[in-house]
């Protein structure tokens, strides 16, 4: 999920902040309230102390225009190459490449260029 590079033809576009947007379908045993809760808080407090990262938000469906999905992130950061320098960081990678997806039934992500 946490994949180091740009998509072909990225090219400039990619040359800003990049957004990193994540959604997860959680398994049943962690597709309660407590469960998204406890998965968003746990996201936010170990991205939130990284250097690369700009800002971070972790949350659960609002209404029911999201209930495909159980927890979503987005975790800005100033460009692609810091995105590259955070996605190395063991802890981010154990955590976005084991951690998460081993109580996920679905996870998908993507980098954003942001202007």
């Amino acid at each position: 999920m946490s994949g180091a590079g740009p998509a072909p033809g990225a090219g400039s576009d990619a040359d800003g902040a990049i957004d990193h947007y994540c959604f997860v379908r959680l398994r049943d045993d962690h597709a309660t309230a407590d469960g998204r809760a406890a998965i968003a808080a746990h996201l936010r407090a170990t991205l939130a102390g990284a250097p690369e990262v700009v800002a971070v938000a972790a949350g659960v469906p609002a209404d029911d225009s999201a209930a495909s999905w159980d927890v979503s992130l987005v975790i800005r950061v100033a460009d692609l190459d810091a995105w590259r320098r955070l996605a190395a960081r063991p802890a981010i990678a154990a955590l976005l490449d084991d951690w998460l997806p081993a109580r996920a039934v679905v996870v998908k992500a993507w980098n954003f260029a942001v202007r």
